[in-house]
This record gives structure tokens, sequence and C-alpha cells, in this order.
């Protein structure tokens, strides 16, 4: 992203030695792929000018984005385990900081390679993609809900077993259906976006769309950093709804209570990770916030039906 050394969105295919590989597919469309070790900073300056359209897809890890100059200087985004976009920033600069290490993807693509695609979606497509397409310098940023499936696709492409010419092909096929399951869900209509219950009146404690959009909200907080979850009333808070409405409503909206949804979300993102085969059953276990190697051993056993490393062998 930028000038920096360390972590250049704009790279050639040349990985580097924090482990940032960029590869070209085809013209108007390049991964980035990042695979930083906990325990390695890194720190890079970027300047973007003319900005590509990004999706970038977070699956393990923690890092954080400052910008300096442009129309969101003075901010911080902070983007963690699950946490996927899309970005266009042009006229923009900042800095990236990765102390945890991180697993990530970015999809870069011109306006020339997605325009086609969306020929026949313009009567939907929302101001300011639409603007990034006719190359307007207007910036944005737009995340998608947490998807175990969108990771399973980053999984794939981080820890794919293909190597020459059929890795560029699976790398190809999985980058176009990891855009257009971003694009898909970022040109559905508002009332899609709660947890398939719409945006109008709720019934029980959420009151209208304004409440389920904090449960939701709060959701997003809940899995932001898996290895430091907030207390129950830290996330209501952070959420701004009360802590009695926040109980009963996520049950209303997602099906089990507030940390039932965290423990089984973070051992779905363990399979993930695990499957991929990007990173060791340590590494994995570490990355959801267990603490105890033996603690995640037998919670994903009780689970999946296996062990970690059984599990991993298999896939492997």
């Amino acid at each position: 992203m930028g000038t920096g050394n360390t972590l250049s969105l704009f790279a050639g295919p040349t990985v580097y030695r924090t482990g940032t590989e960029a590869v070209a597919l085809r013209p108007g469309l390049t991964l980035q792929l990042a695979r930083i070790a906990p325990g390695v900073p890194v720190f890079t300056e970027f300047t973007i000018e003319d900005s590509p359209i990004i999706f970038g897809f977070m699956l393990a890890g923690l890092n954080r984005c400052r910008y300096v100059d442009g129309p969101l200087r003075r901010t911080t985004r902070i983007h963690g385990s699950g946490s996927n976009r899309i970005t266009y920033l042009p006229d923009t600069a900042g800095s990236l900081e990765c102390r945890a290490g991180m697993h990530r993807l970015s999809i870069i693509v011109s306006q020339e390679f997605l325009e086609p695609y969306l020929a026949l979606e313009r009567a939907r497509t929302p101001g300011p993609l639409a603007a990034a397409l006719s190359g307007r310098r207007e910036t944005f940023q737009w995340a998608g809900r947490r998807s175990v499936h969108k990771m399973r696709l980053v999984a794939d492409i981080l820890g794919g077993p293909y190597g020459g010419a059929l890795r560029r092909l699976h790398l190809e096929a999985r980058a176009l259906e990891l855009i257009g399951a971003q694009l898909d869900e970022f040109l559905a209509p508002d009332t899609t976006r709660a947890g398939g219950r719409g945006a109008g009146a709720a019934p029980g404690p959420l009151r209208g769309a304004a409440d389920v959009a904090r449960i939701r909200d709060a959701r997003e907080i809940l899995v932001q950093d898996m290895e430091n979850p907030p207390s129950l009333a830290e996330l209501a808070r952070m959420a701004g709804i009360n802590e009695k409405k926040l109980k009963a409503g996520f049950k209303q909206v997602f099906g089990v209570p507030v940390f039932e949804y965290f423990r089984a979300y973070r051992l779905d993102m363990a399979r993930e990770m695990l499957a991929s085969g990007a990173m060791t059953v340590t590494e994995v276990a570490m990355h959801v916030g267990y603490q105890s190697l033996g603690h995640f051993s037998a919670e994903f056993r009780k689970k999946y039906g296996l062990p970690p490393k059984k599990f991993q062998t298999r896939q492997g």
C-alpha cells in the first residue's frame, strides 16, 4: 500500500522477508498474500495517489491503520480476524502497524477490470462504488459481515497445495469467488442485513432497525479481537445498548447467547485456519485467543470429534 518497503500493495511478484507475496494474475487483478508470524513487528508508511479498488480479508491476527492525510486523516482503523472490506482510498497517506502477526489477503483490482462485471448491475450499484468505477476521487470503506464461507476461501488461497500454472489458476478462481461474495453482499438491499430478519420493527426486546443495527455492531466488536474479547458490560457500552437488551437481543438475532456465539465462531475460524495448512496448531490456538493449547485441543475435539493435529493431518 504505497511507498513503504515492508507491505506495499503495489509491489511486484516478490516474496519479502516479512512473508508478503504479490501475485499478478492478469491485467488489473493482483493478489497480495501476507503471512506475518507472531512476534515479527511490521511498520510501514504508505502514500496512495491513484487508488485501485481493494477487497481486503483478514484470516487471522490484527493490524492498525492510521491515516495522516486525505479524507480519513486523524482516524484509525483496526482490522482483526475475520474482518473483510471493500476499500477505495485516492489521495490518502498513513501507516500500517502489525505486532501480533497476521494472515491477510488483499485482492487489488483496477476499475477497468471490475467495471464489465458490474455493467448489468449499474442501476443498483451504490454511489460510492459507482463513483470509484467512474474514477472520481471520493474515498470509501465498506465492512462486510464476518463469514466462515469467505474465510474458508481466504484460507484456501493462503494455504493452497498447488504450484506453477495450476496455482495461478486456483488463485484466480478463488479470488473471483471472493470478489463475487463481497459484491453480492455489498449490492444487497439493506433489509437483508439483519440476519435474514429484515431491518424493520423487530419482535421481542428490540425496537426497530436501530436496535438490530446495534446488536450487529456488538457482534462485530465481539469478534474483532479474539485474544481479548470484551466483557458483556464492555460490549454493551461499546455497542451503545444496555446490557439486558444486548443479552436478549443477541439471542433473538443470532439464535444463541453472546459468548456461546463467540466460542463457536472462534472454533469455526480455527477449523478453517487448520484446514488451510498455512499455520501450525499452536499458531492457530493463539490467533483465536486460547491461552492453553490443551484447552484448545479439548474444545476442538469436543466440537469436531478429532484433536486439531489429527484434523489438520487428515486435511493435508
